[in-house]
């Protein structure tokens, strides 16, 4: 998959610069808006080394998928900039 985003710059995580942040796509359920730094697990990948583009291994079925930018610790922007949830299905 490939994700990116305008107004914006993707940088790696650590990276202290205004208007900037790096990916993270929640699988299963949509985020809510937090203020604490996400979480590292199976539903919420990182992309902290700044990508643009993965391969993302899901098993069959159904799966929700969102794109949350993040700041250098994590921690989801405020106001918050997400993609719309999608729903793929996985053969």
């Amino acid at each position: 998959m490939r994700f990116g985003l305008t107004g914006m710059e993707v940088a790696p995580a650590g990276t202290a610069s205004p208007n900037t942040g790096h990916h993270h796509l929640i699988t299963t359920r949509p985020s809510r808006h937090s203020t604490r730094p996400l979480p590292k697990d199976d539903r919420h990948l990182h992309f902290g080394a700044g990508q643009t583009e993965a391969s993302v291994a899901l098993m069959p079925g159904k799966h929700k998928l969102q794109l949350v930018l993040a700041d250098k610790d994590h921690v989801p922007h405020d106001p918050p900039l997400v993609s719309e949830p999608i729903t793929i299905t996985v053969k």
